[in-house]
């Protein structure tokens, strides 16, 4: 009975559902565990694998619409064209996440700035402009691409995430979720800034970050308001709140905006859609 009342409660609240929001959904996904030129890592590529799957069984992502790209697949040049062809392929009415679980490294700048780097699994610490993927890269993607939302998981440490503008809070408007999905968003969480170094665990199987991504995501634990929706900004912080707490401080996810846009991407699960059509 119980169960019945919270699912009449949610579909008030919402009365909208994915299909309501977005025409399609895009992911590329990118783990590197045998890097070539710098020490590897152990579970990036169970992660990505795992992300995979939680959005195909829960939130409505046809597997034909999701890239992965795994360990040697991975290169820098194949990393280009994938965030070239995902800018292709959405539309505007569209959402395209984009995960990234690898090594991150960040350069300092004479002018005392600094550049984050995706590293490649062919990527070399020695050179890194020349063999890795600057971070900025997110922000042409966010340019060229005409999609409505884009949110961009970042499982590695770097520095030089712009912070952006904040977003709309749920007390700030009226119809909170049907207006914010109306607007454009570029949103980034990563799990960590320069300097630091992303925990992975034998007992979770997983990276601190990605853990906490699933269980934010696939176990609704991120539904901080219990409306049924998770949003892009209630995930940065469940995972930011919860990640601090497995590593003891060794590293702190961040979470940010490209540029002024202030809508949200939204994870509605495939279930609850479910049953608001039976309801």
């Amino acid at each position: 009975m119980n169960r019945i009342i919270s699912i009449l409660f949610c579909s008030l609240v919402l009365s909208i559902s994915t299909q309501d929001i977005y025409d399609d959904s895009w992911a590329l996904l990118i783990g590197i565990d045998k890097y070539q030129n710098i020490k590897g890592l152990d579970y990036a590529v169970k992660d990505a694998e795992s992300v995979q799957k939680m959005l195909v069984d829960l939130f409505e992502f046809n597997e034909y619409n999701i890239v992965i790209l795994r360990d040697e697949e991975a290169t820098k040049s194949n990393i280009i064209q994938e965030f070239s062809n995902i800018t292709k392929k959405a539309k505007s009415n569209d959402r395209v996440l984009i995960f990234f679980a690898g090594h991150g490294e960040t350069e300092s700048l004479p002018s005392g700035g600094e550049i984050g780097y995706f590293v490649p699994v062919n990527g070399d610490k020695k050179d890194l402009y020349v063999s890795s993927i600057r971070m900025d890269e997110l922000q042409t993607i966010s340019r060229m691409s005409e999609a409505k939302h884009i949110l961009c998981l970042v499982d590695a440490c770097y520095g030089g995430l712009s912070s952006g503008s904040r977003g709309l809070s749920s007390s700030d408007i009226p119809n909170y979720i049907e207006k914010i999905t109306q607007y454009k968003a570029r949103q980034v969480i990563s799990a960590g800034g320069r300097d630091e170094e992303v925990i992975e665990k034998p007992e979770w199987g997983h990276s601190a970050f990605t853990r906490n991504l699933l269980k934010g995501l696939g176990d609704g634990l991120a539904d901080e308001n219990s409306d049924g929706v998770i949003t892009g900004d209630e995930l940065g912080g469940f995972i930011k709140n919860r990640v601090v707490v497995d590593v003891d401080g060794a590293h702190t996810p961040q979470k940010g905006r490209i540029g002024s846009d202030m809508g949200e991407f939204v994870f509605i699960s495939k279930m609850l859609d479910e049953q608001f059509v039976d309801l």
